[in-house]
């Protein structure tokens, strides 16, 4: 019995602005009175974001991508009579679906901010997925081939689809699957950090005009700046 894929990609889309903005502004913490607002420093500027943060649960993330993509999935079964000398077929079955995968921090992990210059550096939680990934049911194909001397294939269908959300579970985790969101999660990141320095009076050319974004399961910080301010 073999079992094959194919992976067609769709689109990868970062996670709606409007509801980074909502985490942002909905907090608790009051704007600086004007004329007390200092420049964040090395030694504040943590503390200071993470007491910006909503109240931490198990449960929270800040969701900075998806991707959707169509997952095939093949599995073939032979079937032999006389000693292996009469081939009576081989069945096919074949179920093709579109998957949304969903990547996040997880907003409970260590974050660690750092200045230098106009320059903000993130350190973020590493990037995570969201799992089982969501499957579209109702777009999924199904097609069963039938050797010449076999019944219809519904069997190894039923095989075949009962493997589906297992396997894609697997697959969340797949780097090469994690590497075509990372560049968008690394700019939502950069935009839900940019809107806290915006709404502490820090983002523009009176403040800092650079954000770096570096996730914990990335070996080194990438050479250019993630988000740059436009004047």
């Amino acid at each position: 019995m073999n079992q094959t894929l194919t992976t067609t990609v769709i689109c990868v889309t970062g996670a709606s602005l409007a509801g980074l903005a909502a985490i942002i502004y909905n907090q608790r913490e009051r704007m600086p009175e004007p004329g007390t607002l200092l420049k964040f420093t090395n030694t504040n500027i943590t503390q200071r974001f993470v007491a910006s943060l909503p109240e931490l649960t198990q449960e929270l993330n800040l969701e900075l991508g998806t991707a959707k993509q169509v997952e095939t999935f093949t599995q073939t079964e032979e079937c032999r009579t006389l000693w292996g000398l009469l081939d009576l077929g081989t069945n096919t079955a074949q179920i093709s679906v579109p998957v949304t995968y969903r990547y996040h921090v997880q907003l409970r992990d260590t974050w660690k901010l750092e200045t230098q210059g106009d320059r903000v550096i993130v350190h973020a939680p590493a990037l995570r997925a969201a799992v089982p990934p969501a499957i579209h049911t109702d777009e999924m194909q199904r097609l069963g081939l039938r050797g010449w001397a076999r019944f219809a294939p519904t069997d190894l269908l039923a095989e075949l689809e009962r493997r589906i959300t297992p396997t894609l579970t697997g697959f969340a985790h797949d780097p090469r699957r994690l590497n075509l969101v990372r560049d968008t999660c690394r700019r939502s990141a950069a935009e839900f950090v940019r809107l806290w320095l915006e709404r502490e009076r820090q983002w523009g050319r009176a403040g800092f005009t650079q954000i770096q974004v570096k996730f914990a399961d990335e070996p080194a910080l990438p050479p250019t700046p993630t988000l740059k301010f436009l004047s």
